[in-house]
């Protein structure tokens, strides 16, 4: 089985926890507040986030179908090249 998908979702998982750190130290207050921009990154964050679970979640749907195509094409691949016992 191939886990590269598995690979690229850690990665992906490592990136949204960064960017949520970062998004968090920026909306610290430093003197000034404005609650509209940081409610439009935290909203952007969450939205970038979402996006990239999606696909992460369609590619490993994917790669699961593709393994049982797979898998079932070489079942009857194999199964016709076996010899049938005649019974007559």
């Amino acid at each position: 089985m191939d886990t590269k998908i598995f690979e690229d979702y850690q990665k992906q998982v490592a990136d949204w926890q960064k960017k949520f750190f970062d998004t968090w130290m920026e909306s610290m207050p430093s003197g000034k507040i404005d609650f509209q921009e940081n409610f439009e990154k935290t909203l952007k964050f969450q939205e970038e986030a979402v996006k990239n679970y999606l696909e992460a979640q369609e590619k490993a749907s994917k790669m699961m179908l593709d393994s049982q195509k797979e898998f079932w094409k070489n079942y009857f691949e194999t199964m016709r090249k076996t010899p049938v016992a005649n019974f007559n």
